[in-house]
């Protein structure tokens, strides 16, 4: 990704995740309700289900454990995740997940200053 195409698609929403206890129920209440295609597999310890509306921004469906709390949580991108931290403490936001990283992409958790969580999200450098 050049300089230009990062510019264009930064500060931008880029994936919605939705964070259920029952997967099969919940992909079937959304999939009827909205006509999505819901696909995933799932292990005991682990399940997370891709969601494809037909347009972009796609997203995924979350088998969360309890005792964590459910919720939609919206990503946007951002060309610089290290920086866009910095920003967010500065801004009297708060950090909630630390800058991860998984296939090259970096990812990270915050919360504004009223304590709305939003996700970040840096797409890997090609």
């Amino acid at each position: 990704m050049n300089s230009r195409e990062v510019a264009e698609t930064a500060n931008r929403f880029n994936w919605v995740e939705i964070r259920v206890r029952d997967l099969e129920k919940a992909r079937n209440f959304y999939g009827n309700l909205f006509d999505w295609k819901i696909t995933g597999d799932e292990n005991k310890d682990w399940a997370y289900w891709l969601i494809d509306t037909g347009e972009k921004p796609g997203g995924g469906m979350w088998r969360f454990p309890q005792g964590k709390p459910l919720g939609v949580l919206v990503y946007i991108s951002v060309d610089d995740i290290d920086k866009t931290l910095e920003e967010v403490v500065k801004l009297g936001g708060k950090v909630i997940v630390p800058k991860s990283k998984e296939n090259g992409n970096a990812m990270a958790t915050i919360a504004d200053p009223d304590g709305n969580m939003i996700g970040l999200h840096q797409s890997a450098k090609k």
